[in-house]
């Protein structure tokens, strides 16, 4: 499978809604930015690259968990900043840009050497 995404950039904060949950946000990214014309990307494949994102990510804990915020108890920091670097790793770029990569990252899962 090829996708046409050189780079991708995540920004230092996690501006994120607050209501959808982790497998949520993903799936709706994969459906946006993903390309589905012709079939070039079937469902399957889609829902396989989420899972497998999800997993590299280390969020199978928190897979069904809301984002949250100050209102709606969701994700830690940590959570938030893997759920944003997930977010644009979905399509394979070739480069990563990260703005303060470890900003608001669990220290467990620094420690990981995740």
């Amino acid at each position: 499978m090829h996708l046409l995404c050189l780079q991708a950039y995540v920004t230092q904060s996690d501006d994120l809604i607050a209501t959808l949950t982790v497998k949520e946000y993903l799936h709706y990214a994969a459906d946006l930015r993903l390309p589905s014309s012709h079939a070039l990307i079937t469902r399957a494949e889609k829902r396989e690259i989420v899972n497998n994102t999800i997993q590299q990510m280390g969020l199978q804990e928190c897979a069904n968990t809301h984002v949250g915020n100050w209102h709606l108890r969701g994700l830690s920091g940590g959570e938030k900043r893997r759920l944003s670097i997930a977010l644009e790793i979905l399509t394979r770029p070739r480069l990563l840009f990260l703005d303060e990569p470890t900003t608001g990252l669990d220290r467990y899962y620094l420690l990981q050497g995740h």
